[in-house]
This record gives C-alpha cells, structure tokens and sequence, in this order.
C-alpha cells in the first residue's frame, strides 16, 4: 500500500545553536540540545533539527549534542532502524551525560556554564555549591549572572536548601534573572487560578446555603400555615358544637385571623367562654 502523506508546518525555535569560526575563517553550526525529562523522540527530534538546518543554513560541518541532566532523562544516543538489512541504517549522536562529568574540574575550570551545572555532576557537594555561586557572582555581570545564578540555585536543590541560598547569593541579584521572572509569572498565575477556584467553590457553598435557607423558609412557612389552618378548623369546630347558633361571619372573622398566639387565645376562648358573645367581642378586638 502507497501513503501520501502531508507533513504539517510547524514553528520551533532552536534555543542554543552555536555557530563557529575556525582559524580559516571557516564557519560551522553546533546544535546543541538540552534534556531535562524523558523522551523518547528526542533524537528524532534532534534528526529532523539537523536537517532543518542542512536544507536552510550554508555553514559546514553541523554538528549536535544531546545533553542529559540526569540518569531519568537518558533514552541513549543511537537510532537503529534494522542497520543490518537492505536499507536498514543507524545514526548515532554525540550525547554528554552531566552526572559522569566530574563537578571538582567544572568547578576550578571557572567556565562560568560548567559552573551553573556544577550539582548535576559527579561528586557535587553543598560545599561546592557556595564555591559556584561565589565564582559567578565574581566573574558574571547581570542579566547573565542572575541567569546562571537562578539555574545553579534550581540545579542545586537537593543539595543546599532554598532558603540558605538565596542567603548566600542575595534576592536582589536573583530578581534580575528572565528565568525567575517566569516562574514567578507561573507561581502568580497557579494562586490566581487556584484563588478563582476557591471563590467558585465558595459562591457554590453560598448557593447551596441559600437554597437551603430559602427551603427552610419554605418549611417553617408551610408548618405555620398547616397550623393556622388547624387552629381554624379547631376553633370553629368547637363554635358550632359549644355554640350551634354561630353566625357565619363570626366564622369568616376566625379564618381572617393568621397570628398563632392570637388563634391560641380564641380557641381557649372558643373553649371555655361561657356565651357566644364574649367571643364575639374578642374577634371584634382582633379582626373588627
């Protein structure tokens, strides 16, 4: 079977391609890609770079490196696609791994980059940490020693805590890096959303109460009714039993009362009164 397929446009920026110059005058491109979480693509994705590069740039040789920052990170260095049948090839690329790289010789080479990663390495140490630190607070300027900073300070977590570093490399000099302004965008945007959530939740947990408020009202409006038109019933039961003769508008009078405590008092009226008109004169007083 025969695909067409069409292979869709797609933007991507390349972060770190150093581009060479020999003592020829020669240049030359080195993409160089950095790999902080597994994934599996990456050295397709590195492939695809590469000849993105060799169709649109004229410099010669390209070359590229994987780096990985940690053992997690590592999906190898080699694609093999059946090398050893018609057809069939392997591509292999040059990959350093930061954790067999030995943190003493960043440290003392004063690179200010290998001293960034200085706790990625073999053999990193709080100690040298601080020794970092203080090296690119010597020999960096801002913005690029806020950024190295703010990634020796990340990188080096589970070593020195947070707070002790920012006491050894100071706020002020973080607070220039774009990395720590990104990621306090992101913190600020994580509280507003997870503060919008909680209003939400909050609006809905009023709600809910107001609904059952408003229910309740409802209740205690259809209890009270129930008993007014008890009461009525009642004491007009009790009329026309004590009473046979009882005009109906003595009636109408009882059904127009709606105070329970007033009802109460008609009834034990209604109940113990000795003549219809001593009623009478309490629902005139009441009702007129």
């Amino acid at each position: 079977m025969v695909e067409t397929l069409e292979l869709p446009a797609a933007k991507t920026s390349l972060d770190t391609v150093l581009r060479l110059r020999d003592s020829a005058g020669d240049e030359s491109l080195h993409l160089i890609e950095w790999q902080g979480y597994t994934d599996r693509l990456i050295l397709w994705r590195t492939l695809g770079y590469l000849a993105w590069l060799g169709q649109n740039r004229s410099e010669r040789p390209i070359k590229a490196t994987v780096i990985y920052l940690s053992p997690e990170d590592d999906v190898g260095e080699t694609l093999v696609q059946a090398p050893h049948v018609p057809g069939g090839w392997s591509v292999t690329l040059s990959c350093i791994r930061l954790w067999q790289q030995d943190a003493q010789a960043a440290l003392e080479s004063g690179a200010p980059g290998l001293m960034a990663l200085t706790p990625l390495m073999r053999g990193a140490t709080a100690v040298m940490v601080e020794q970092a630190a203080q090296g690119l607070i010597q020999q960096t300027a801002p913005p690029s020693q806020g950024e190295l900073l703010a990634a020796l300070g990340i990188f080096a977590e589970p070593l020195v805590s947070t707070e002790r570093f920012i006491r050894l490399v100071t706020k002020e000099r973080l607070m220039t890096s774009d990395l720590i302004s990104y990621l306090l965008k992101d913190k600020l945007a994580e509280m507003e959303q997870a503060h919008k959530q909680e209003l939400a939740r909050l609006e809905q947990e009023k709600a809910g109460l107001e609904q059952k408020r408003e229910q309740e009202r409802t209740r205690l409006e259809q209890e009270k009714a129930g008993i007014r038109g008890a009461l009525h019933v009642a004491i007009i039961n009790t009329l026309q039993v004590r009473f046979p003769n009882t005009p109906s508008q003595m009636l109408g009078q009882v059904t127009r009362i709606e105070d329970a405590v007033q009802l109460q008092r008609v009834f034990q009226l209604a109940l113990n009164a000795a003549s219809l008109s001593a009623v009478k004169d309490v629902l005139d007083e009441l009702v007129g």
